[in-house]
């Protein structure tokens, strides 16, 4: 049993030396030549495998298994296995298992990589472990595999499981990567954890996008007793995963809910589905409308969709409709004499007249005419007569009035007034068209008892004063004398006009006729009395006069009542209080002497001058730029914004300085503007409003401020960034930064300061650029100089670098710095391979020989800079082989990494192979190399 149990385990043993042998050898290649910009270098490598004939091995192990089988070992080979297989069972365990992290949510990217741990405790001993993915291979990484060499000298290798970025719409995707060994044994086995989760989260718009898929525009009708839909498509493109809900919200002219339903609301996508049509509701809200152009927008998405913002709208346009009918007016109130009343019929027009609502299309309506039985209702055949073929009111095509006839009876009867009325009949109305208010009309018939009419002032005139513009009005007809009653036979009244105040002088001085004769015709029901005013070029206040009818002069029959007394004025004429202006206009201007500067101006009163009158004007202060009041800055002259200058009366000039603070900074460029607001009279009250005082044609004026009145602005004449490199060629080099001045009087030092900003601002040192601080000098007249920077080289890796070279003070208080202009931004590039050079180390230059299922160990050392995160892609050339374990993938040295250690295992293929030659690749990756 002994004897059969040592051949057993030595047979075990055999059977492990008959792997396949492999030889590796590693030579370091020429650096490849990277763009200049590139933070990182690579010095790609190559590694050479030659395979053995296997054949020749398999060959040797059986012929010594065969040897085993027809003879008894001798005794010290018999010792010598004893004491291989006493090792054997009394040897410690080892156990293999993943430490730290072992669940990963990650995003799909190219530069994503997962550094997984595995860990070996228990008894040292040299372990080879396989990381693989559990299931098919999905390409979702850009390997599956992943080998790991542990030297009995350590505890811990870290492998490197890289995502692929494959541009395919995608949902959360988890995967179980699983720990293996290659060569399992009593001895060593694998530990817990002995898997990884990874987790990819949805991309690539996994939840789709969502966009309208139809015509910008629709044009609909409104439906006319009905409801109408109007189909939304919608479509969701890429992936098409989860529920998504979309909020919308429709626009217009108007609240939408008024003509589309629902005017807000959710649309949802479920599972799987990538297009839905979804239904609008077009109202009848039978309200006149022009075309109304609603807009439909997607505002937000729930489920993790996205909105396309170049198609996320539709315009619904909805044409015109309900065309209005009406009468043009409620009521009307006509004389028994008028015979012949017309009633206006409006469609298609709103109160002021504007078109309004379809009116290419035949619109009608029926009416009605009701009466009543007392008095006071006139009574149809009796009183008047309908004089429509019919009671349909047709409108054709683009006509917007009808007129009604009716025929007023006079019958000579003493009545009092009768009414009657007028109504359109909703329910007959045909055609595109609503009713709407007024759809009655009242006629009343007035009483016309008194034949020879009544005369009297027309009572319209006195709803408001009566004015005459003397300076704008020769004739004035705008007093009439009105006929009430019956008009037969032809009537006459005398009329008189006195001046209604203290004023001696004859009213002819004014206007004429002072006194006439007012004339009716027979059925004449209105006069129009004719006055000429008298433009007399002498400034005039206001003037009250009295018109009466003279009771005892009617002739013919007729009778005069009230009111026939008229009260009017000639306003106050030549501008009497009057005209402000500047004057003379070359008087306006700033001043500048020893005791300081002023504004000085200078106004005129012309015309007349009765009154105190006062002027309220603003001065302002405007920076240079845009002449915009809402600009103007204050702190600068010695008064408030509005102030107020007195004309007493009989005064005609004035002048005025304005002085300019001392210590206020005047911009070259700038302007004073100065603003006539208004001018009014003061302690006086005139009859009725007055024309005067006014202003005159120029009411504002501006000052601009040049630059030998200017006080210094200084600043950098640009404020763009300056990008520098660090020199190559010298130790240092000396940049000039620009300054320019406005406003060149006088001596001014400019103090100025570097500060580090930015990310790195603590590696801005001295050696890098300098000074930090200084002054610079502007001589009197001078309004150009410069800043002098050193950029100094070194050999120390660096990123960009950033300084803001910043303008503290002036020397003067009289000059100031430029707003917006007193910074400058200076970058000096990175340099020196901040991201560092990478090449294999030379103890992993190789050659190296191994056996079909050992693995070799190469370490990637990055040399010079190590400051930013960079990744590196290896691959064993040709691609399309598989020997390796590990073959490709993605390394990542993250700043202050300096070295990274691979493992490549030898795949146990079980099949006989010659030599071959393989090479492994090391290149600098990027995102756009993902592919």
């Amino acid at each position: 049993m002994l004897f059969n149990l040592i051949v057993a385990e030595t047979c075990a043993c055999f059977c492990l030396i008959s792997e396949v042998y492999k030889k590796i050898t590693v030579f370091e290649g020429f650096a490849e030549a990277f763009p200049e910009r590139l933070t990182a270098l690579v010095r790609p490598t190559e590694v050479v495998l030659h395979v053995l004939d296997t054949q020749f091995i398999f060959n040797y192990s059986f012929f010594f298994f065969f040897f085993f089988s027809i003879g008894m070992p001798s005794d010290p080979l018999l010792v010598y296995l004893l004491l291989l297989l006493l090792i054997h069972f009394t040897s410690g365990e080892t156990e293999v298992k993943f430490s730290g992290q072992t669940e990963f949510v990650v995003n799909e990217t190219s530069t994503t990589v997962i550094r997984l741990v595995i860990e070996r405790t228990g008894k040292p001993a040299n372990v080879t472990a396989i990381v693989s993915l559990y299931g098919e291979d999905t390409g979702d990484f850009f390997d599956t595999y992943a080998a790991a060499f542990i030297p009995d000298t350590e505890t811990n290798r870290t492998v490197y499981i890289s995502v692929c970025d494959d541009d395919l719409p995608e949902a959360d995707e988890t995967f179980t990567f699983y720990l293996t060994l290659p060569k399992p044994s009593a001895k060593m086995k694998l530990g817990s954890p002995k898997s990884v989760t990874v987790t990819i989260l949805s991309n690539d718009n996994a939840f789709g996008i969502i966009s309208f898929n139809m015509s910008a525009l629709i044009t609909v009708n409104e439906p006319r007793g009905r409801n109408e839909f109007v189909p939304l498509i919608l479509i969701r493109e890429r992936g098409t995963y989860g529920t998504v809900i979309i909020t919308f919200e429709v626009n217009g002219p108007n609240p939408a809910e008024e003509d589309l339903s629902p005017a807000k609301g959710n649309i949802t996508f479920t599972p799987g589905r990538s297009m839905l049509i979804y239904n609008l509701t077009v109202l009848d809200d039978q309200i006149p409308e022009n075309d109304e152009l609603f807009v439909v927008h997607l505002m937000n998405v729930e489920g993790g969709a996205e909105i396309n913002t170049t198609r996320n709208s539709v315009q619904i346009n909805i044409k015109k409709n309900d065309s209005p009918v009406r009468f043009a007016q409620s009521t009307y109130m006509v004389p028994e004499e008028v015979d012949v009343l017309t009633v206006q019929v409006v469609r298609g027009k709103d109160d002021s007249g504007k078109l309004i609502g379809p009116d290419e299309c035949e619109v009608s309506v029926s009416y009605t005419i009701i009466t009543g039985n007392s008095t006071a209702h006139a009574q149809l055949n009796l009183d008047f007569l309908d004089l429509q073929p019919n009671t349909t009111i047709v409108f054709p095509p683009l006509v917007h009035e009808v007129y009604m006839k009716f025929k007023i009876l006079d019958d000579a009867i003493p009545e009092i007034a009768e009414t009657f009325q007028i109504m359109l009949l909703k329910d007959t109305l045909q055609g595109d068209a609503v009713l709407v208010n007024p759809s009655v009309v009242h006629v009343t018939i007035q009483p016309n008892d008194k034949p020879y009419g009544v005369l009297s002032i027309n009572s319209i005139l006195f709803a408001q004063t009566v004015i005459i513009d003397e300076d704008q009005i020769s004739r004035f007809e705008g007093i009439t004398i009105v006929r009430n009653g019956g008009t037969h036979g032809n009537v006459s009244v005398t009329w008189v006009i006195t001046r209604n105040s203290s004023d001696p002088s004859p009213v002819t001085a004014d206007l004429v006729p002072e006194r006439g004769e007012i004339h009716f015709d027979q059925g004449q029901m209105l006069v129009t009395l004719s006055l000429t005013i008298i433009d007399d070029n002498i400034p005039e206040e206001a003037e009250p006069y009295l018109l009466k009818l003279l009771a005892h002069t009617i002739q013919g029959g007729a009778e005069v009542s009230e009111p026939s007394e008229l009260l009017f004025y000639i306003q106050d004429s030549d501008d009497v209080y009057g005209v402000i202006k500047f004057y003379p206009l070359e008087s306006q201007k700033i001043e500048s002497n020893p005791t300081g500067r002023f504004l000085s101006l200078s106004f005129v009163r012309e015309k007349g001058t009765v009154g105190d009158v006062q002027l309220v004007y603003t001065a302002l202060y405007i920076p240079a730029g845009a002449l915009d009041p809402e600009r103007a800055k204050d702190g600068i002259l010695n008064m408030s914004r509005n102030s107020i200058l007195l004309f007493p009366e009989g005064k005609t000039h004035h002048t005025l300085s304005i002085p300019i603070r001392n210590d206020a900074f005047l911009q070259n460029g700038a302007h004073f503007l100065i603003q006539l607001e208004g001018v009014e009279l003061v302690n006086r009250i005139p009859l009725v409003p007055s024309v005067s005082p006014r202003l005159g044609d120029i009411r504002n004026i501006s000052l601009r401020i040049t630059p030998d009145i200017a006080n210094g602005e200084i600043g950098f004449i640009s404020n763009l960034p300056i990008i520098l490199s660090e020199p190559e060629d010298s130790p240092a080099t000396l940049v000039s930064i620009a300054l320019h001045r406005d406003g060149t009087d006088g001596q001014a030092t400019v103090f100025w300061s570097l500060k580090p900003s930015g990310p790195n601002q603590k590696a801005v040192t001295h050696d890098d650029i300098s000074p930090f601080n200084g002054s610079v000098v502007f001589l009197s007249g001078q309004s150009d100089t410069t800043i002098n920077i050193t950029i100094k080289a070194d050999d120390v890796p660096e990123m960009n670098e950033t300084v803001l070279l910043t303008l503290d003070r002036v020397s003067v208080e009289n000059q100031i710095l430029k707003y917006g202009f007193t910074t400058c931004e200076i970058t000096i590039l990175e340099n020196d391979d901040p991201g560092g050079v990478f090449e294999f180390s030379s103890s992993s230059r190789g050659p190296y020989s191994i056996k079909e299922g050992e693995s070799v160990e190469l370490q990637i050392v990055r040399t010079r800079g190590s400051l930013i995160r960079q990744f590196l892609r290896y691959t064993v050339e040709p691609r399309d082989n598989n020997e390796f374990y590990g073959s490709t993938g993605i390394l990542e040295f993250k700043p202050g990494e300096r070295e990274i250690i691979i493992t490549l295992l030898t795949r146990m293929d079980g099949i006989p192979e010659v030599r071959i030659n393989i090479f492994l690749s090391l290149n600098y990756f990027t995102s756009s190399s993902a592919g």
